[in-house]
């Protein structure tokens, strides 16, 4: 917001007003946070630094947002389903194509995690063990009616 106080209260060329007019507007769409399927930059909230040993508060959560490095350097976030399994926090990812988030995460671990205006650091890990994979599954087809949605896209 500051800087658009700067911006705003500087002297803007008159030729060009329409050119910076779509260019506050361009930077004011992508500066925003996820939501839903949009994707936004850095994610903002309360930094929490004291290790969380317990994720069941998230059970009642339906959204969270993540946010990555591009390999540009620049923030990425996007809002995604988690589930918590044992006190353990994972967030998923559905389809065979891989998503934006997850390349980034391949090339660089560190993640924020934003839940409730909160801001956590993570380390996201891809999960290998198939019967930790399959008691996940059930976690989040409880959780999120999985079945049902699937029959409500066919």
């Amino acid at each position: 917001m500051n800087v658009f106080a700067l911006l705003l209260g500087s002297r803007i060329p008159p030729r060009y007003p329409s050119v910076w007019g779509l260019f506050f507007v361009l930077l004011a769409a992508v500066a925003c946070s996820p939501k839903d399927e949009r994707p936004g930059l850095w994610l903002q909230g309360d930094e929490i630094t004291t290790t969380v040993r317990d994720w069941r508060f998230t059970d009642e959560i339906e959204e969270i947002a993540i946010e990555t490095r591009a390999w540009y350097l620049l923030a990425h976030s996007t809002t995604i389903w988690c589930v918590q399994h044992e006190g353990n926090l994972y967030v998923g990812s559905y389809g065979t194509e891989k998503k934006f988030w997850e390349k980034n995460i391949a090339r660089d671990p560190r993640a924020k995690i934003r839940i409730e205006d909160k801001i956590y650091s993570a380390v996201i890990t891809l999960v290998e063990d198939s019967a930790l994979s399959q008691q996940l599954d059930s976690a989040y087809n409880q959780k999120y009616d999985m079945e049902d949605r699937i029959e409500q896209q066919l």
